[in-house]
């Protein structure tokens, strides 16, 4: 049987990993999560568990901070990862390079819903006192771990000059806040990449350098997730019921970590006036957060005295389709009402006004920049009028990747198998 080891910097994205492990048993491949956690992610985590029948292991299991040691404890077949460009992952696949180890890009979310030719704010101008605990915070992690994990790596597989150079203009990147959506470098790239959606392959080949045959559309898995299936595509109609006049926004986690908003409160306040715009125009808002959040108990809780409902994983869907339209942040998740084909505004209004969205959303027939919520219901007498259909199917068969969504983990396996 052969060995597939995922490598990740927590356990918050193990349900990326557990998705794949019945089709990867079905090709007698099993599969383990190894984690850094234990480096300041999750100082407390155990140093083995199980997750979803998925075994996880922290680094500290294996009693060594030398990521090279893992490997050749586990002699892995293949490897996947779900981000690349952080000096510990990167520090992971030039080991697995050095030793033959084939990888893989599982990218973990949609990129082409956020401006990639910019960057994220904290705030449109200074960093909030949130943000900048958020990121002193990490420092500790940073300098007793991550840095001499890479510098490690670098010595002991052969860097040149060159990416020496890299790694010091990666440290000034850090040190000042720059290089959010930076070419990444060489050795962020892996064997072979995945993304959701055919929007996304561009940015693969031109960020990590990848040949386009070394890319691979595999569909989006939050469809699997919520239960979205291919019936259900582009069949949105509002509903005759003036009762369930309701909008849903979707929001990302910028406030948990201080982006945009200078606290949980700041971010609370903000969807407070938010649904008491859209009361005056008739509708009830709920929400969709964000889950495994640090600050999600404390904005439950400033919200529970307000009329917005909290809608939970299992309610999503049902609930999606009952609304008029959503709102919603830059998010993958968006991709819902999007394939559901029902009006989607991307939030800009007060604090959320210097974001800006990727060409994915932008170009989606039914969205609207909304940077005033009380023209909500103004624009949606607009969108009756302009509606196009056939533009409408256009944009979904081209951008909410192949279905049947079930079908996602194999398709991954699919490459996993190829490089094995």
């Amino acid at each position: 049987m052969k060995k597939i080891i995922g490598f990740d910097s927590w356990t918050g994205g193990a349900q990326h990993f557990a998705r794949l492990m019945p089709s990867l048993s079905e090709r007698s491949m099993q599969l383990m999560l190894i984690h850094i956690g234990s480096w300041g992610n999750q100082p407390n985590c155990p140093r083995e568990e199980q997750i979803n029948g998925l075994l996880v292991r922290d680094i500290s299991y294996y009693g060594t901070d030398a990521l090279e040691k893992i490997l050749d404890i586990e002699k892995p077949d293949a490897v996947i990862l779900t981000s690349t460009e952080t000096f510990a992952h990167r520090a992971f696949i030039r080991y697995c390079r050095q030793r033959s180890i084939p990888t893989l890009n599982l990218y973990h979310g949609l990129v082409n819903v956020q401006d990639i030719e910019g960057e994220i704010s904290s705030s449109g101008g200074v960093p909030s006192i949130s943000y900048i605990k958020y990121v002193v915070a990490r420092i500790g992690k940073l300098i007793r771990h991550t840095l001499p994990c890479y510098s490690r790596a670098l010595w002991k597989t052969n860097a040149s000059l060159s990416e020496w150079r890299r790694f010091l203009s990666d440290m000034v990147d850090l040190a000042v806040g720059a290089g959010s959506f930076w070419k990444g470098a060489s050795d962020s790239k892996t064997t072979k990449c995945a993304v959701y959606v055919e929007a996304d392959v561009e940015h693969a080949v031109g960020t990590f350098g990848f040949n386009r045959e070394d890319v691979y559309v595999v569909g989006i898995p939050d469809f699997i997730h919520f239960g979205l299936h291919k019936e259900l595509v582009g069949k949105w109609v509002p509903s005759d019921d003036q009762s369930l006049k309701s909008v849903m926004y979707i929001e990302t986690g910028f406030s948990s970590i201080g982006v945009y908003f200078s606290s949980t409160q700041d971010f609370a306040t903000h969807l407070i006036n938010a649904a008491h715009d859209l009361s005056k125009q008739g509708y009830k808002m709920c929400v969709k957060l964000k889950p495994r959040q640090v600050n999600t108990e404390r904005l439950e809780r400033l919200l529970k005295e307000s009329e917005i409902e909290l809608v939970s994983n299992k309610e999503f869907l049902q609930k999606l389709n009952l609304c008029s339209a959503c709102i919603t942040e830059t998010t993958t998740l968006a991709m819902m009402p999007a394939a559901l084909g029902m009006p989607l505004f991307l939030a800009k209004f007060g604090k959320l006004s210097p974001l800006n969205y990727g060409s994915v959303l932008t170009s989606y027939p039914r969205g609207y920049l909304l940077d005033d919520v009380g023209s909500v219901s103004d624009i949606l007498a607009s969108d009756v009028e302009s509606l196009n259909l056939d533009n409408l199917t256009k944009w979904i068969q081209l951008n909410i990747g192949p279905f049947p969504a079930e079908k996602m983990p194999e398709r991954v396996v699919d490459i996993i198998d190829e490089m094995t």
